[in-house]
């Protein structure tokens, strides 16, 4: 159930941009609950018939597209197993590339101004995007993309900053089972402090949680 009603809802969400400005942009996240949440998405009859979407991705780490952890290679298999719908389009972090600095700066280049639509998953630990806890990446606020070196393999990846994610105009965070839940608990306990637990940087986000469908933080 929880993730058809998620799709749901992030389809309605996709529809009101298109139907506003003809067109909405869309930062994909990876994990398993990203892949589940994908898998019921593809199947709704909106999500074919929807054109002007241009879908990019909050982070990627640096491996070829058909590696088993690339994000981009598990949203082509999930999202897009047959193609991407008539008039949208996908642009993949190439973060393979030898040059990951020159990586970082193609895909800044390729973002929007504004993300219409920003989707997350949450680590235990609190990360977002390859935005780990304590990390010289949480203070960056000029540049989108920065290369990082993450805490488990494959360590080198790319991902999208703050000044992204807080533009943003609509978020969601795929936040289901009790020790994402426990995340949450701890977030709110002091929402500033986003260098310690960076899904702070979001707590006004819409959560799609198990037991409650949505929850606005504030």
């Amino acid at each position: 159930v929880w993730p058809m009603k998620a799709a749901g809802l992030i389809s309605d969400n996709i529809n009101s941009f298109l139907d506003e400005q003809g067109k909405c942009s869309v930062i994909l996240t990876g994990g398993q609950r990203a892949a589940r949440l994908y898998k019921a998405w593809r199947d709704l009859p909106a999500f074919q018939q929807m054109t002007g979407v241009s879908f990019y991705f909050g982070d990627e780490r640096c491996v070829t597209p058909d590696h088993a952890e690339s994000n981009y290679g598990m949203a082509m298999k999930t999202l897009f197993p047959q193609s991407v719908p008539t008039g949208c389009a996908v642009f993949r972090m190439e973060a393979d590339t030898a040059d990951q600095e020159a990586a970082t700066q193609r895909y800044a280049y390729l973002l929007p101004d504004l993300i219409d639509v920003l989707l997350f998953g949450v680590g235990e630990d609190g990360h977002i995007a390859s935005l780990f806890p304590n990390k010289a990446a949480l203070q960056e606020c000029k540049r989108q993309v920065v290369h990082i070196t993450g805490p488990k393999p494959p360590f080198d990846r790319l991902t999208i900053t703050p000044p992204v994610i807080i533009q943003a105009k609509s978020i969601f965070v795929l936040a289901t089972g009790t020790a994402k839940a426990a995340v949450l608990i701890e977030a709110r306990q002091a929402p500033g402090n986003f260098n310690a637990v960076p899904v702070r940087l979001v707590l006004g986000a819409t959560w799609l949680l198990d037991t409650v469908l949505t929850e606005n933080i504030f």
